[in-house]
């Protein structure tokens, strides 16, 4: 299954394997987030991108699923600053402020 805007028309591509099936994740996003293609039954690749990598990191975030970044290594990091800072606020713990990064 592929459908969607290729993900080099946005400054950042990011590769991402969701442990989805495809149907389930074309179900749930719009056409215009990227190509997601089938690897097996339960698990599919999504090919998006964003102008933005923090943005990018919410929204993979709202897939409602688990997934891997193949890449941009960048964006991973984007996800892990993302992490502690969620956690730090399901904590009640307020931490240090976080660079913003690129993007």
């Amino acid at each position: 299954m592929s459908r969607g805007v290729p993900a080099a028309a946005r400054r950042y591509q990011a590769r991402v394997t969701v442990h989805l099936p495809a149907a389930a994740l074309a179900e749930r996003i719009g056409p215009w987030v990227g190509t997601v293609v089938a690897v097996d039954e339960q698990t599919c690749i999504l090919e998006t991108g964003g102008d933005n990598l923090d943005i990018l990191a919410v929204h993979l975030g709202m897939l409602d699923a688990d997934f891997t970044v193949t890449d941009p290594p960048e964006l991973v990091g984007r996800l892990l600053a993302l992490a502690g800072r969620y956690g730090r606020a399901a904590a009640g713990k307020p931490g240090a402020a976080e660079p913003t990064g690129a993007g």
